[in-house]
């Protein structure tokens, strides 16, 4: 099973002002967009590793990837390639829970439990937020 995969993309400019950038993915027949380029690129990143995982999961091989020269473009559009790691998009899909242990002040573990703060779910969301992650656990 393949865990990092490298396919062209597409990017085109359109007017749409919420999305302009389009993005054409050939090998994978499909289309995501972005805000700017960068967006549209984590975008590209995100539609290969979904569509790459999914296909891992139902049994098929995932379709080999056209050589960028290969990929027809117009003077506007910008052709480029994206790597996705699928191992570790998989494992941000995974919604499985692990137990670990934490040390912390002892004041600090008294003050939060009179707030009645739940430990795992506050460590989950600062990790996330420290790590500039977006999917929940």
């Amino acid at each position: 099973m393949e865990s990092s995969v490298v396919y062209p993309i597409v990017l085109e400019k359109t007017d749409d002002k919420n999305a302009p950038y389009l993005v054409h993915v050939p090998d994978f027949e499909g289309m995501t967009q972005g805000a700017d380029i960068a967006d549209a690129l984590n975008m590209a990143h995100d539609y290969i590793a979904l569509a790459g995982v999914q296909m891992q999961n139902d049994g098929l091989a995932l379709p080999s990837p056209t050589p960028l020269n290969n990929v027809v473009t117009t003077d506007e559009e910008i052709k480029t390639l994206v790597l996705a790691d699928l191992a570790a998009y998989r494992a941000k899909l995974e919604k499985r829970t692990v137990r670990t242990t934490v040390t912390i002040p002892s004041w600090l573990v008294a003050a939060a439990k009179k707030e009645q703060i739940n430990f795992s779910a506050t460590l989950t969301e600062a990790l996330q937020e420290k790590l500039g992650l977006s999917i929940q656990a």
